[in-house]
């Protein structure tokens, strides 16, 4: 049970009127359990050693010390003790009110009436001392008496607690994204291990039960799901391309069974194993348009390809060879004219296997994600599929040493000067990190200093006028488009105090540069940045 979206937490809960009714602190031995019950009032508990298993309305949660779990009136609910060691939680019994109507003096309450803001599992990650310190608080308060001293601490410690309950949901989206994605990345690495959800739940920093909710919320499949469906991508490659056994590729990819693998490969594409590998593998389509770079690092060319927009002067083609048929990206031309070719492999990304799920029967579709692996990894994959690993190798070692001399030649002319990359795009300012695109081959694979606050930002990020200068450097590459809304942006950009106070704008060091190569993420792209990076920052004499 996931609670409330956070911008909705703080305006409820301060329009109730809440009363503690009764703490407690129990100790329970290892097999300790709780039979199914109705609430008959509103709990929350705090696990402070050992852990249990909770059901809440036929949903199980498996809480740890630090979590915190709101139970609500009229709920089924039963628990049980899961470790070796003693069970010690605490509970806070309370009543609530909320308003009815307003009348021209006062509000009208009425009791309980609506479900508590907060409910269900609340991990606490940042604030688990203090959540901790004021249930012991709340227990110490019954020694005050039964007055109205004993009732305002009361109410005092569990306001201070719900704020931070209520904080650690506000705080933990982020959070709770980027654990998932930790996971999602390792799936990605280990997916032909049996991978317990555990084992995902804990890399995440959550509990299972959490973690499977939360999982299939941000993407869309539960774990379970989401490894089949890396498994499947994968065996669609080992079926079409290599020379391995059923057996063997169902070992490969963590089934013990042949059987088991087959009928798992129909549920998922629809084709039994023998059906995929009988169609034919010679007319291959690339459906996502950084792919085509990393064909041309391969040395060979799909038999079509399609084009991003504005990229027309981007080369998708070895020199002295025929250019792919283009295809226009987002079109409906696009779908016309994959049709027409007939293709027997179509190579994609996740967005586009999603969006056009009518064609997967239309020839085999090999799904190479775009977003969750690394271009060098990318780039591995789709040599396997064509059967050229050995030139991939050769041309990462030829990159990296490319990469490597070109860094000497640039921080010996600029040393440690910072490099700001930024691009318009629909109207706004985006600021380009560490980990992909532009940033990926600036600051990874040629070594160059980014500024302070670029350091935290992975792929991208939008933001305002008024916080350009906390991303001040020496120099500035600027992207754009001849885009009204664009240009608008502009011109709106160097007329203001921001872009005039930056050090590359005084020193005259803001270099206007094309989006392509330089957005584009692929092999062949990333090689020709580091030849317009050399162009840029070394003067021809010293190159």
């Amino acid at each position: 049970m996931m609670p409330m979206m956070p911008n909705d937490i703080f305006t409820q809960l301060n329009e109730l009127i809440i009363h503690v009714t009764d703490v407690e602190l129990t100790e329970c031995l290892p097999q300790w359990s709780c039979q199914p019950q109705i609430m008959p009032f509103c709990q929350i508990w705090l696990v402070h050693k050992g852990t249990a298993i909770f059901e809440l309305n036929g949903e199980t949660f498996r809480l740890g010390a630090g979590h915190l779990l709101f139970l609500s009136k009229g709920q089924k609910f039963q628990a049980a003790s899961d470790s070796a060691v003693p069970l010690i939680f605490y509970t806070v019994s309370f009543t609530y009110q909320t308003p009815l109507r307003k009348t021209d003096k006062d509000y009208v309450y009425r009791a309980e009436g609506d479900l508590f803001p907060l409910n269900g599992e609340v991990p606490v990650h940042h604030h688990q001392p203090q959540v901790l310190y004021l249930f012991e608080q709340l227990y110490g308060s019954r020694s005050e008496g039964n007055g109205g001293r004993q009732q305002y601490r009361q109410k005092g410690l569990l306001h201070e607690l719900l704020y931070l309950a209520a904080l650690e949901i506000e705080g933990g989206i982020d959070q709770q994204r980027n654990g998932v994605e930790r996971t999602v990345e390792y799936m990605h690495q280990h997916y032909t291990k049996n991978l317990p959800l555990e084992e995902l739940s804990g890399l995440a920093g959550f509990s299972p039960s959490y973690y499977s909710r939360l999982f299939k919320k941000l993407k869309g499949l539960s774990p379970n799901a989401y490894m089949t469906k890396l498994r499947m991508n994968r065996a669609k490659e080992l079926l079409v391309y290599s020379q391995n056994s059923y057996y063997e590729i169902a070992q490969y990819l963590g089934y013990k069974e042949e059987s088991y693998f087959s009928r798992m490969f129909k549920k998922e594409t629809g084709y039994s194993p023998t059906e995929y590998v009988k169609m034919s593998r010679t007319i291959v389509v690339t459906m996502r348009h950084s792919f085509n770079g990393d064909f041309l690092a391969l040395g060979i060319r799909p038999h079509a390809a399609v084009m991003a927009r504005g990229a027309e002067a981007f080369p998708i083609h070895n020199q002295n060879e025929e250019t792919p048929s283009p295809i226009l990206v987002d079109s409906k031309t696009s779908i016309e004219d994959l049709v027409r070719l007939k293709p027997t492999l179509i190579l994609c990304d996740e967005e586009w296997a999603k969006l056009h799920k009518e064609l997967s029967h239309a020839a085999p579709t090999v799904t190479i994600p775009y977003w969750d692996i690394p271009w060098r990894e990318r780039l591995y994959r789709i040599a396997d599929l064509v059967g050229r690993r050995k030139e991939a190798k050769a041309w990462l070692q030829d990159y990296e040493q490319k990469a490597e001399q070109a860094s000497q030649l640039i921080k010996a002319n600029i040393g440690e000067e910072t490099i700001l990359v930024l691009r318009i795009v629909g109207g706004k300012l985006r600021v380009y990190g560490m980990d992909r695109n532009i940033g990926c081959t600036l600051y990874q694979d040629l070594k160059l200093t980014p500024p302070q606050n670029v350091r935290a930002i992975k792929w991208r990020k939008t933001i305002t006028l008024e916080e350009l200068p906390n991303f001040d450097a020496n120099y500035v590459l600027l992207m754009g488009s001849p885009h009204k809304k664009d240009q608008k942006m502009k011109r709106k950009l160097v007329e203001s105090a921001e872009w005039q106070a930056l050090t590359a704008v005084k020193n005259n060091q803001c270099i206007h540069i094309a989006l392509y190569p330089w957005i584009d993420y692929s092999a062949s792209s990333h090689e020709l940045v580091i030849d317009e990076a050399v162009r840029l920052f070394v003067p021809q004499e010293a190159r």
